[in-house]
């Protein structure tokens, strides 16, 4: 007896609900993760992107971005961290993203007029030294305690801006006075009475004990 190959079923499923809930899924996925349609520039990374071109390849502008950056949690992180930080949550393409990130960082250790005096702490010392010790000495991590986080930037007998782990940042500047160094504390973004109260008190402690040392 000669047996014929049964055909072929492709049907049998069709009467099966169809689950479209894992295909919407998919689609919310990629919405969340998926990239614009940027214009990807062949240069390096900029800090400083024309802003027509900023605008049209990321949807915002540059005040908005700098914005976005600072209220975030990665308002004091390296460029990396922030690149990452717009790519993962903004989709943003690599190359914006690590562009935005510079103009972030370029931006970030500028000094601000935009923090209210409430929430900005001035403070000046004179120092009996010279400008090039003074510096040196404001440059030992372990003059600041564990509030310290790191130096966002160092330039060498003129200023220092230096991170917290409060998320405050303080500018330090050194002026050449008649009887040494002027030495100019900006300590920004406090946002309590309170909070100004107790850096007032901080900065003074640090005064006299390199005032102190100094003077030996």
């Amino acid at each position: 007896m000669i047996f014929k190959r049964k055909p072929k079923q492709t049907d049998i499923f069709s009467d099966l609900p169809q689950i479209t809930e894992v295909r919407e899924a998919v689609k919310a996925d990629t919405r969340k993760h998926g990239r614009r349609a940027m214009l990807i520039p062949d240069a390096p990374y900029n800090d400083d992107p024309a802003a027509d071109l900023l605008l049209a390849n990321t949807g915002k502008q540059k005040e908005q971005w700098l914005s976005i950056i600072f209220e975030s949690d990665v308002r004091e992180a390296k460029q990396l961290a922030i690149a990452a930080f717009l790519q993962n949550n903004y989709r943003v393409q690599k190359w914006w993203s690590n562009s935005i990130a510079l103009m972030y960082l370029k931006w970030r250790v500028q000094a601000k007029n935009t923090s209210s005096e409430d929430n900005l702490l001035r403070l000046t010392v004179e120092m009996p030294t010279t400008i090039g010790l003074c510096y040196n000495l404001f440059t030992s991590t372990t003059l600041y305690g564990d509030r310290f986080r790191r130096f966002l930037k160092l330039a060498q007998d003129e200023k220092l801006v230096i991170s917290f782990n409060d998320n405050t940042r303080a500018t330090i500047s050194f002026l050449s006075s008649q009887d040494g160094c002027s030495v100019i504390v900006e300590h920004e973004f406090l946002e309590t009475a309170l909070g100004k109260k107790e850096k007032t008190k901080y900065w003074q402690q640090i005064f006299q004990e390199l005032i102190e040392q100094v003077s030996r």
